[in-house]
């Protein structure tokens, strides 16, 4: 578990939330996966200039959207992350900050050795399977990150029946995956689908050798699917949580609290659209993971 460089992150302020139209689609032929990784930089977007500050420039977006106040209390981005790669050419993956020194991310954004603490090491990336990893950050004290609003987010240890999670990425704004970025950081709702409804999909998938997408239904969960209003998942939005921001009482005071259920890992295209609506995202549990996810973080 040597480390020979740790990687600098920085946090996210959303200024936009989603709302998507859209029919259920039928089954078509040229179903593919669709993930990311860090050979396709987002060169529009600066990284920070230094270890743990706040980034400004272009944010990229979930597909669709309208904007709102900064002061909607439920896009969590005190814990949201930008991956960005060393040579400075832009952003590639998001990541939750799970404490004050380690972010949440996927394998499949295929961080390096240096960049990562730990890759899962049954990550399978025919099917993403295992796709979970944890990062290091370069040594920021817990009061320079308040100070930033950097807040980590609660991790969920019981997955239990969620009706569905935000989404909050930096990806591209259309089907098409043709934009770039935007100034506007964009999260959409996705509701939780059952594996019963969404291998209606996943199971005609085939991969690029022939072989039928594989899928764990105990460590992955299934959204967007038949959803006609959800946020999809497009470009460069991987990595990024799948999470809920319920209201509980502190002291007598309502506040929100945001609980990381999953990391996004990959939805389905189709041969006519790279990031469509309505068809299946999929994001790796983290109650699943709980034990491995503690281990690393060590």
């Amino acid at each position: 578990m040597a480390t020979i460089r740790k990687l600098a992150v920085a946090a996210i302020a959303a200024v936009a939330v989603v709302t998507v139209s859209g029919a259920a689609h039928a089954v078509e032929e040229g179903l593919t996966v669709q993930s990311g990784n860090r050979d396709s930089p987002l060169a529009a977007t600066p990284p920070p200039t230094s270890p743990g500050r706040v980034s400004g420039g272009r944010r990229g977006r979930i597909v669709g959207g309208r904007e709102v106040s900064d002061r909607d209390p439920e896009t969590g981005e005190q814990f949201m992350a930008k991956l960005f790669t060393p040579d400075g050419a832009g952003f590639y993956c998001g990541g939750s900050l799970v404490s004050p020194r380690h972010v949440l991310t996927r394998a499949g954004c295929n961080v390096f050795p240096g960049d990562v603490v730990t890759n899962h090491p049954g990550y399978v990336p025919a099917g993403d399977l295992n796709d979970i990893a944890v990062l290091e950050l370069q040594a920021k004290s817990e009061e320079e990150m308040l100070r930033a609003g950097v807040v980590p987010v609660k991790m969920n240890e019981n997955f239990g029946n969620p009706h569905g999670f935000y989404v909050t990425g930096f990806g591209a704004t259309d089907a098409a995956a043709a934009t770039a970025g935007s100034l506007q950081l964009k999260r959409g709702y996705q509701p939780l689908r059952p594996w019963s409804k969404c291998r209606e999909i996943t199971d005609a998938v085939r991969l690029s050798d022939g072989s039928a997408l594989r899928v764990w239904e105990q460590a992955q969960v299934c959204t967007n699917y038949e959803s006609n209003w959800s946020g999809a998942l497009c470009e460069r939005d991987v990595g990024g949580g799948m999470f809920r921001a319920d209201d509980v009482w502190v002291n007598g005071v309502r506040v929100k609290e945001y609980t990381l259920f999953a990391v996004a890992s990959y939805w389905i295209g189709t041969s006519t659209q790279v990031c469509p609506q309505g068809y299946p995202n999929v994001g790796t549990k983290v109650a699943f993971y709980k034990d491995w996810i503690a281990s690393a973080m060590q």
